[in-house]
């Protein structure tokens, strides 16, 4: 007899949201995939990934995780697929993350020149082996939002790719952010790249109107900003 739906270890290598989160961290999950996880299964039919993506799209106004805000149970067992509990675990998590959100902005650290973020962030990256590039978010008084590692390898201005940075920021709702990374030589001085990509980024934002505010390198337990430098 067949089946009425499978797990997901029936799913391709691929599609198995659990062992992309294992190898790389939650954090490189699409928002689709976090949402697999949460509902586990699919339908004879669909696979969780496909009803994941139809759930980011089901509301007609808020599209994405926005969207999830404003969804009901009702709503959500609309789509064939979702039963009571896997809308009722959907609106759980939405709810922990509204809990956690109002949590982090109560307690979240304020930045107001570069020394504070160097020295918030400088235990955190000082040691890392390779390069990599975090954005940090914050409100109009600098109270920090979010913060994410956006991209890994050795910093060059055609693959740092401003439209992601800008989708995050957009997101979280940030009136601007900065750019952190670290060399693992322990030197911080720019190189040539390091302003080549800040000048791109600096551009890119101004335009969408959520400024680059700063973009600082990480030595070991040394730190050089492009601001201070006069080179944003």
């Amino acid at each position: 007899m067949k089946k009425d739906n499978f797990t997901m270890k029936e799913l391709p290598n691929s599609e198995r949201p659990y062992e992309k989160c294992e190898r790389l961290g939650a954090e490189r999950l699409s928002n689709a995939e976090l949402i697999a996880v949460l509902i586990k299964s699919g339908t004879r039919e669909r696979t969780c990934l496909s009803l994941a993506m139809e759930i980011l799209q089901l509301h007609p106004s808020y599209k994405g995780l926005l969207g999830l805000h404003h969804l009901t149970q009702r709503d959500l067992m609309k789509i064939s697929g979702i039963g009571r509990i896997k809308a009722i675990q959907i609106l759980c998590a939405v709810e922990l993350s509204k809990r956690l959100a109002g949590e982090c902005k109560s307690e979240a650290p304020h930045f107001c020149r570069p020394q504070q973020l160097a020295a918030y962030f400088m235990e955190y990256m000082r040691n890392w082996e390779t390069e990599q590039l975090v954005a940090v978010y914050m409100d109009t008084g600098g109270r920090l939002l979010y913060h994410q590692v956006v991209f890994k390898g050795s910093i060059q201005s055609s693959m740092v790719q401003p439209r992601e940075l800008l989708r995050l920021a957009l997101l979280h709702d940030a009136a601007q952010y900065v750019v952190l990374h670290n060399h693992p030589t322990g030197n911080p001085m720019p190189s040539r790249e390091d302003v080549d990509v800040t000048k791109r980024l600096v551009t890119a934002s101004d335009e969408i109107g959520i400024p680059l505010t700063d973009h600082i390198i990480i030595g070991d337990n040394r730190y050089v900003s492009l601001k201070e430098r006069g080179l944003i």
